[in-house]
């Protein structure tokens, strides 16, 4: 949030600059840490340890780029308690949706393998079995219903 006071008029407010040079040194970082998710992902782990190391290391790459790039480390008390609410409200959101997803029954999931083949065998008469080849509510004669009457 921007102060609407006059830089003059509060001495007690410093501003305060990042350098140059630990810009570069947390880029260096972020890209080192990205280069570490990546190096994570050849290793042989369970699924499960993939994601848990993927989630650690984007958790720091996020909070080095709040609190250095946007400039969150001095910023006023007021931008870092509407930070921590939203990163809360992001972490019950992403808790119900996986919540979600690992309760839901198991046709769903795509861990399950596909049903199996079923036999679709047609009868000699090339329809399915219980159905003959008149359609319904169709006679295949000439009874009165089908025509005859109408001309009589």
């Amino acid at each position: 949030m921007a102060s609407t006071a006059h830089p003059a008029a509060t001495p007690a407010h410093a501003k305060h600059e990042t350098s140059s040079g630990k810009l570069v040194i947390n880029w260096l970082v972020l890209c080192g840490l990205t280069f570490a998710t990546f190096g994570f992902s050849k290793l042989n782990m369970s699924p499960g340890g993939h994601l848990a190391a993927a989630l650690c290391i984007s958790t720091l790459k996020v909070t080095l780029v709040v609190l250095i790039f946007m400039h969150l480390w001095h910023g006023e008390g007021s931008n870092r308690i509407v930070f921590v609410t939203s990163f809360l409200f992001l972490l019950v959101l992403m808790f119900f949706v996986m919540a979600d997803v690992n309760t839901r029954f198991t046709l769903s999931n795509s861990r399950i393998p596909p049903m199996p083949k079923v036999d679709q065998k047609m009868l000699p008469s090339g329809m399915p079995p219980g159905m003959n080849s008149v359609p319904q509510g169709h006679s295949g004669g000439a009874e009165p219903g089908s025509g005859e009457a109408g001309r009589q």
